[in-house]
């Protein structure tokens, strides 16, 4: 059942642009309340996977890499989006692998929340992998160029504090992992 506030009313919505990464659309709602109709402009991308990857070593697994959106290089957890009905569990495994050349074991998810609620219609889900060595090299995709780092767990929270790490799914992740969500490989 349905309880939001405002109910879709697809009569006037439109696509506006279709391409390989997303789908946006004018989508109307009607209030509840007052009965309202006002246009939302919603992309529809796939859900997605970010990975907090320890090393035996008490290292976090990070990437390095350019975002168009702010225009600068970003420090953040390895992920990537999910194929549909794609277990996020696996995927995180293989985004791991394919853009540091890390592994791991006991994989656990550790949370999933709305990427942007207001305008996405994705999801992210952080998952947590221990144990994580380099067993080969990285292998992004075409698009990608990734500079892998590693940070001390006993700096991300200044790292974060600092700026360093200021991707918002990236802190996101490694708060609900700090906070022991999902791994007891805090401390």
């Amino acid at each position: 059942m349905n309880d939001a506030s405002w109910l879709p009313d697809p009569e006037h919505d439109e696509t506006l642009e279709t391409n390989w990464l997303f789908t946006l659309r004018r989508e109307r709602f009607r209030s509840r309340v007052s009965g309202v109709a006002h246009d939302y402009y919603v992309v529809h991308l796939a859900d997605a996977v970010n990975v907090v990857a320890i090393t035996p070593e008490r290292q976090v697994v990070l990437v390095k890499q350019f975002r168009a959106g702010s225009k600068r290089d970003s420090l953040e957890t390895p992920g990537g989006l999910l194929e549909p009905g794609e277990d996020p569990l696996e995927a995180g495994a293989r985004e791991l692998a394919e853009e540091t050349g890390y592994v791991g074991e006991s994989v656990h998810l550790v949370g999933q929340s709305w990427s942007n609620p207001s305008i996405m219609t994705s999801k992210i889900t952080t998952i947590a992998i221990e144990n994580a060595r380099r067993t080969g090299p990285a292998k992004p995709d075409h698009s990608e160029e990734l500079t892998v780092e590693l940070l001390p767990v006993d700096e991300i929270d200044s790292a974060v504090r600092d700026g360093r790490i200021d991707h918002s799914l990236a802190v996101l992740s490694l708060l609900w992992w700090r906070s022991g969500r999902g791994s007891a490989t805090i401390d």
